[in-house]
């Protein structure tokens, strides 16, 4: 994807990479740069008012990794 087709893009290009090497031997690394590209963007969301889509979006992304890394990289799964 392009930077114009997504919404958020300094976040968003990381998470994608990883979603799209979900079967790769590099897919922890991308997952922690995934994570760390939306760590940053929630500091700086945190300092503000709205986003709520944004929020939204984070959120939502955050569940997709967590259930790579729970599938694809053998992590416990914190819900049980």
């Amino acid at each position: 994807m392009s930077d114009e087709e997504l919404e958020y893009p300094y976040w968003q290009r990381p998470y994608y990479a990883a979603l799209s090497d979900s079967g790769s031997p590099d897919l922890g690394r991308k997952i922690q740069a995934a994570e760390y590209a939306i760590y940053e963007r929630s500091q700086i969301l945190a300092h503000g008012s709205g986003h709520r889509a944004e929020r939204q979006a984070i959120a939502d992304a955050l569940s997709v990794l967590r259930g790579l890394q729970r599938d694809k990289l053998s992590f416990p799964d914190w819900k049980e």
